[in-house]
């Protein structure tokens, strides 16, 4: 009688590096300046039924953390003004909202520490991270810009590199928000160790983002109004290209959702699958290195803009498509 052959181990279960961190808080859906404005806190709330919904039709696991941080004050001075950090969480002014709104403050504060638990989770162990409420990329170092008030992947590269340089020593940010990634680029250009690449669409505000500046890391594709996801795709390749030479430890995308064709604030065409195919492309260009989602803008809160981060977070964990 013959020998029968060894049976094989069995498949081991996915480890959590292989599932998707989700940051969230019901606190973020007051993310509201007023009724009629561009910007309504639902959209995080659809987000996040969304992106659940979605991981479990292809069997990704997801774990949600708590967005139950509120970082000290000095955190966010490293990157921006110490008196305007103070104006906005202890003042509750800023020049997004009329009047003391205190609640909002606390609100921009909580969305920075999302985006700091997200970076956590990335540290110990998880491939990928995502706090919808951040990559608020428009803000500056002492104002507020485009909905956005504290610029929370800046704070979090600068945060990662000094803090945790033997493990990461340079991050490469994808922007592909409809609008000029201006804050971020800003902010990081003279850091050598962060690299900073948007795609935008440059017919639309802020008006900026049209040229390289490759001495430091600063890399623009702005693209022609009407653009879709050919021009998506091409740029994201491009980044490939640039990134790769970089060689980055740790990658931040912004993966805004207002370069979808039914958005009111950009011209961009953009589809649910060429934007999910960009995202998917960095996963695959990168499988082993830990990504931090910020879902940054998107202006459709009840349908294509929770449908667009679902399926580029989904995308960025599982690096296919959806």
């Amino acid at each position: 009688m013959s020998t029968p052959p060894p049976t094989p181990p069995p498949t081991p279960p996915p480890t959590s590096a292989a599932g998707l961190v989700l940051v969230t808080s019901d606190a973020f859906n007051g993310w509201v300046f007023h009724d009629a404005h561009p910007t309504q806190g639902r959209r995080f709330r659809n987000g996040r039924s969304r992106v659940l919904d979605l991981a479990a039709s292809v069997n990704l696991s997801v774990t949600e953390v708590a967005a139950d941080l509120l970082p000290d004050l000095a955190v966010l001075a490293d990157v921006h003004d110490r008196g305007y950090v103070e104006t906005v969480v202890l003042g509750g002014r800023c020049d997004e909202w009329s009047g003391v709104r205190r609640d909002l403050g606390e609100i921009a504060l909580r969305m920075v520490g999302g985006t700091l638990l997200a970076v956590e989770a990335l540290l110990a162990g998880s491939r990928t991270a995502v706090n919808l409420a951040g990559a608020k990329h428009h803000a500056m170092r002492a104002n507020s810009s485009g909905f956005c008030v504290f610029n929370d992947l800046a704070i979090a590269a600068r945060l990662v590199l000094d803090g945790h340089a033997d493990r990461v020593s340079r991050i490469a940010i994808l922007d592909i928000d409809a609008h000029h990634g201006d804050g971020t680029e800003v902010l990081c250009a003279d850091d050598p160790r962060i690299l900073t690449f948007s795609v935008h669409d440059r017919t639309i505000f802020p008006g900026t983002g049209h040229e390289d500046d490759p001495s430091r890391h600063v890399h623009n594709r702005p693209l022609a109004a009407g653009s879709g996801d050919s021009a998506l795709a091409s740029a994201v390749a491009q980044w490939r290209d640039v990134a790769e030479r970089f060689a980055p430890d740790m990658i931040m995308l912004a993966i805004g959702a207002d370069g979808h064709r039914n958005d009111p604030l950009s011209t961009l065409t953009y589809t649910y699958d060429g934007m999910s195919s960009a995202v998917a492309a960095v996963r695959q260009a990168f499988p082993e290195l830990p990504i931090l989602c910020g879902g940054a803008g998107g202006y459709c809160p009840d349908l294509e803009t929770p449908e667009s981060w679902a399926r580029m977070a989904v995308a960025a964990a599982i690096g296919s498509p959806v």
